[in-house]
């Protein structure tokens, strides 16, 4: 089964969802330094706390406004090996 990860080019920086190997998903952001922001249950998940602004990265969650997709087939898609 191939894995992906997903990246959502935003304001402040990339967002990153890939799975680990403990099945949990990480969501980082950054170009050439990334900084691991948390770990969901899924991609799913990873990407409504992008939209609802709930990351706990305060450069992010604090924003005025919504500005992520609303799901992750809004996110930019990538099979990986």
């Amino acid at each position: 089964m191939p894995k992906y990860v997903y990246s959502y080019k935003s304001p402040v920086g990339t967002f990153w969802i890939h799975q680990e190997r403990d099945k949990s998903w990480s969501l980082s952001i950054g170009e050439d330094i990334i900084e691991v922001v948390g770990y969901w249950d899924s991609a799913f998940a990873a990407a409504d706390a992008v939209f609802m602004q709930t990351t706990g990265w305060d450069s992010w969650d604090d924003r005025p406004k919504k500005e992520a997709p609303l799901f992750l087939d809004g996110w930019t898609k990538r099979a990986v090996r």
